[in-house]
């Protein structure tokens, strides 16, 4: 009996076999597609923050606009470093929005301008804050440096 015979005697097996291949090539495709898929992120990351002008930080949702209450205290942004000997984290410089510019971010009315010019920064210890819109000031607080006057690694989560 040759091949074509048989196959035709048995219509219903074969198709069945046909559709489980068919199924079988699919389903491996689709597995190693979905294997190679990055996960989607679901939450905003963390950043660093301070409540106490950057002696400490703590992570925190990157959702909070700073100044925001954390323990009865105003958190800033802290950007946090460590220098290349596998030294002591430390925060280099301290960011918040302005009164006017942290209630536009909340009222979702900020624009390009609100981010450029709405911030305010300062080295810890510094008593004064400086405008974001002074890009010389701002320049120069954002210049972090090791101990040795090296360029430090930046800790962003």
């Amino acid at each position: 009996m040759a091949s074509s015979d048989w196959c035709n005697e048995h219509r219903k097996t074969v198709g069945t076999v046909t559709v489980l291949c068919v199924v079988a090539a699919i389903g491996s495709i689709v597995w190693q597609v979905m294997g190679q898929r990055h996960a989607v992120m679901t939450k905003l990351p963390d950043r660093y923050f301070s409540a106490d002008d950057g002696k400490t930080f703590f992570s925190a949702s990157s959702d909070n606009i700073a100044p925001f209450d954390y323990q009865g205290h105003a958190a800033v942004r802290a950007y946090v470093y460590e220098c290349h000997d596998g030294g002591q984290k430390f925060v280099g410089y301290l960011e918040r929005y302005t009164p006017e510019a942290r209630q536009a971010e909340l009222d979702n009315k900020a624009t390009a301008a609100t981010d450029l010019y709405g911030k305010q920064y300062k080295k810890p210890g510094d008593k004064t804050w400086v405008n974001s819109g002074d890009f010389k000031a701002a320049a120069s607080v954002a210049d972090v440096k090791c101990p040795d006057g090296s360029d430090p690694i930046s800790l962003e989560p």
